[in-house]
């Protein structure tokens, strides 16, 4: 969460903002590791973000062979300026569009992360159910491990 805080914060505009999250997964647990801002090519607008994919991708590959592909894509977050944490239909049509890139078996692994913009304690999770309903799971957040921050 460090590391979204400090993206949030350098945003001067008050426009959605994002990127990718990456980690890996233990069990049934995703554990989130890093977490990109949206990139040069993004478009934000108030209610509004376009991530910029090139930039996530590179960010996630990156991740990927420096951990010896221990890392991986996770999925995304972005912020809400309001209270309102819920994905709107746009959202709910990334997340499908970008599960087409992800094999069937591990769809429920692709998380989107809705952040209150202005007070990132408050935030929810999403995944894709096995009818590609969207569904809202339960996470919890470690205290930033200085192993991760090392690690990179």
């Amino acid at each position: 969460m460090s590391n979204i805080n400090k993206i949030i914060n350098e945003h001067i505009i008050e426009t959605e903002i994002g990127g990718c999250l990456v980690g890996y997964q233990v069990g049934d647990s995703l554990i989130v590791t890093h977490a990109s801002g949206a990139g040069e090519k993004s478009k934000m607008d108030y209610d509004y973000i376009e991530i910029d994919g090139e930039y996530t991708t590179r960010y996630s590959n990156r991740l990927n062979e420096l951990s010896n592909h221990r890392l991986y894509f996770l999925g995304d977050w972005h912020t809400h300026l309001s209270n309102n944490l819920s994905p709107s239909m746009r959202e709910l049509k990334a997340i499908k569009g970008l599960s087409k890139f992800i094999p069937i078996e591990y769809r429920d692994t692709l998380i989107t992360t809705i952040i209150n913009h202005f007070n990132t304690k408050y935030f929810k999770v999403y995944c894709l159910d096995n009818n590609e309903e969207i569904k809202e799971v339960t996470c919890s957040v470690i205290q930033n491990l200085t192993w991760i921050e090392d690690f990179i």
